[in-house]
């Protein structure tokens, strides 16, 4: 059963950054440009973060667009009707080929050094040391049971104007859960980084990229994680269109770069 968005809320780290409806941006470091860094007078603005002296002018007619159409990206497919978008991601297909391999090689050592010392301390009768084990057993078998929903599993967006419901199968996983946001609550979406950690030890785990989307009460509420960066993108991009959410720049999403051809 979907999950309600109340359940799925937290106090926002992010804010819709008004001040740069331009959709402006350096063309040196890319750093996105306010309102009050612009000279009407002049026709030129500057950059608070290098402080290069441009025309933004020139700048708004090479590029006046958040970011360049992204096509359908490998691993999803989509189905554009009048009353409804439907998206479904293939998570194996569609994830960071680093993710597959750090998961891989995390579940395979996890387990063959564990799997020994369990059926030692089974051997010799010494179940106490195995509850005290119990963690790293639940551990191995969380990671298998993620390894397998990577390769089989497939996430399904069904978008109206209702809301985005978002379903994950065949393969319950918890770091991704059905859940349903009603479209009168969703004000902005964006993408943002994060590092998937397999190992509690600081500076240990890959980027990875997820979808985000700010409410009207001013939460965030995380829809989808572990693709890569073109395919989220991709999900920001078509879900705002349908939905015709202006998009405009938030605090703490992914880069505004151009990619160079």
């Amino acid at each position: 059963m979907s999950r309600r968005i109340d359940q799925v809320t937290k106090e926002a780290p992010a804010k819709i950054l008004e001040g740069y409806s331009m959709l402006l941006d350096c063309p040196s470091c890319h750093n996105l440009i306010s309102a009050e860094s612009v000279d009407l007078d002049t026709g030129e603005a500057t950059c608070n973060n290098c402080q290069t002296v441009f025309n933004f002018e020139e700048e708004l007619r090479r590029d006046p667009f958040r970011r360049p159409e992204i096509v359908i990206p490998e691993g999803v497919d989509v189905l554009r009707l009048s009353s409804m978008l439907d998206i479904q991601v293939d998570w194996y297909r569609s994830a960071p080929k680093r993710k597959i391999g750090a998961m891989v090689f995390s579940s395979f050592f996890w387990n063959i050094l564990l799997i020994p010392v369990m059926l030692f301390l089974a051997f010799h009768g010494d179940f106490f040391l195995i509850l005290f084990f119990m963690g790293h057993v639940l551990t191995g078998l969380g990671l298998v049971a993620y390894l397998v929903a990577l390769f089989f599993n497939k996430t399904h967006i069904e978008v109206t104007g209702d809301g985005i419901n978002i379903r994950h199968s065949p393969i319950p996983s918890p770091l991704n859960k059905d859940q349903m946001i009603p479209t009168k609550d969703i004000e902005q979406l964006y993408v943002a980084k994060y590092v998937q950690r397999f190992s509690k030890k600081k500076g240990k785990g890959i980027d990875a990229y997820a979808l985000y989307a700010v409410t009207t009460k001013g939460k965030v509420v995380e829809l989808v994680k572990g693709m890569n960066l073109e395919a989220q993108l991709f999900l920001e991009q078509e879900i705002e269109t349908y939905l015709r959410i202006k998009d405009l720049p938030v605090q703490g999403e992914v880069s505004r770069k151009k990619a160079t051809p």
